[in-house]
């Protein structure tokens, strides 16, 4: 399909939404195309994020800008949240429009399992894989620690309560022989984890965010501190415990004074939409999205993965929209 005719439906989309659209006339009851044109508002659609301090914000704000600068009559704004539970939930609410989800969180959702025991949201549909998340822990040097099962009895930052950082924090203490009755574990996000611990407020901290992590970095350049690792064993347990979690690297040089590859595990993040949202806007979004991912990589570092089509669209946790779906399938041999 061409750019041209993709935005004529668009556009007719845009008028039974309620939009104003090249070629969308409307006139007052009985009046003719002749009379006087009513303006229509813009349509303002809300995508679910998460706090600033990570990497879901500023992806959003990446998404939100190339939508807005391509679909003139529509307005994205950007909703910020502790992350992937509370965004399923804005979406299965109707809060939100669009919502950035860790893929455990939406498989998680879509099969009503762990969180969402007895509640499955069947409904929750994505429009690709926009990133990927590692799990990073970093202590203080005078800590002398080495692994993360060397937390135990220490003061250590999980992420923002209910969030995805502190579900996959949770996951990998347990497997390691941490949890609350034997290590004071705190909820602070990453840019607030990040000053408690430069404060000596903490011990450690862990973040699920794309690398490197802006908080942590600045952490790293001003307090002598250092990244954590996981033993194999520890390292292949909690990645049979999660179907979504994939074995990841964050690369040497990554931090101030990091000298090494660190192994670690991580999980896609993707975008996720109601599956009533109309197919022909989910058609363009995703349209905008994929000739965009120049764009998108120079907004944010993170979504240099969007490049490879297969991270995209292949091992999601949740069915494509149909939108999205026919995208792909008219495009699949396309690269941007």
């Amino acid at each position: 399909m061409s750019t041209g005719s993709c935005f004529k439906k668009l556009a007719a989309v845009l008028c039974l939404l309620g939009l104003t659209a090249s070629g969308c006339q409307t006139t007052d009851s009985g009046s003719s195309a002749a009379g006087t044109q009513k303006e229509q508002p813009i349509q303002v659609l809300t995508i679910g994020t998460a706090d600033s301090g990570g990497t879901m914000y500023p992806v959003g704000r990446a998404i939100a800008q190339v939508i807005n600068e391509n679909i003139p009559q529509m307005k994205i704004n950007i909703g910020a949240s502790n992350g992937s539970l509370s965004n399923v939930e804005g979406l299965r609410g109707g809060q939100i429009d669009l919502a950035l989800v860790s893929a455990d969180v939406a498989y998680c959702a879509y099969r009503g399992e762990d969180e969402f025991s007895g509640k499955p949201m069947k409904n929750l549909r994505t429009i690709g894989a926009v990133y990927f998340s590692c799990s990073n822990w970093i202590a203080k040097d005078s800590l002398n620690a080495v692994y993360v099962h060397d937390l135990l009895g220490k003061r250590v930052a999980v992420g923002p309560e209910n969030s995805t950082t502190e579900l996959s924090a949770r996951i990998a203490l347990q497997v390691v022989g941490i949890n609350s009755n034997n290590t004071k574990l705190e909820n602070y996000g990453l840019g607030s984890g990040s000053k408690a611990l430069g404060e000596g407020k903490l011990d450690a901290m862990h973040g699920l965010a794309g690398v490197p992590i802006k908080a942590m970095q600045d952490l790293a350049k001003s307090v002598p501190c250092h990244l954590l690792r996981y033993t194999d064993e520890e390292l292949n347990e909690i990645l049979d415990d999660n179907d979504q979690y994939r074995k990841a690297v964050i690369p040497a040089g990554t931090y101030s004074g990091q000298k090494e590859d660190v192994p670690t595990f991580g999980v896609k993040c993707v975008l996720c939409v109601n599956e009533d949202m109309d197919e022909e806007l989910v058609y363009t979004i995703t349209k905008i999205l994929r000739e965009s991912v120049e764009d998108l990589d120079e907004l944010h570092y993170s979504m240099e993965s969007m490049k490879d089509l297969d991270f995209v669209t292949k091992d999601l946790p949740v069915p494509l929209h149909p939108g999205a779906e026919r995208f792909y399938n008219e495009n699949s041999t396309s690269q941007p």
